[in-house]
């Protein structure tokens, strides 16, 4: 499901750990593909991340800083 929600992400070395989106913590436990793309003079990061039962995909521009929450599956399998 697409969300394009502003989410807050925390990182340690570099890798998304965790993910708070409407008051809720969201525990990543692996992160898969990761990329990177440039729009204009902004360049974003893409993380696909999965949570204990949720697949997420996460944008974070680097002008502003801000994370987006891009899309969301559940019930992992």
């Amino acid at each position: 499901m697409t969300i394009d929600e502003r989410v807050t992400v925390g990182m340690v070395n570099d890798i998304p750990k965790y993910m708070i989106w409407k008051g809720r913590s969201h525990n990543i436990v692996k992160v898969g593909l990761r990329h990177h793309f440039i729009e204009g003079k902004i360049l974003y990061h893409i993380f696909s991340v999965t949570t204990p039962n949720l697949f997420m995909r996460l944008k974070l521009n680097t002008s502003n800083l801000i994370w987006t929450l891009e899309q969301i599956e559940d019930q992992l399998t």
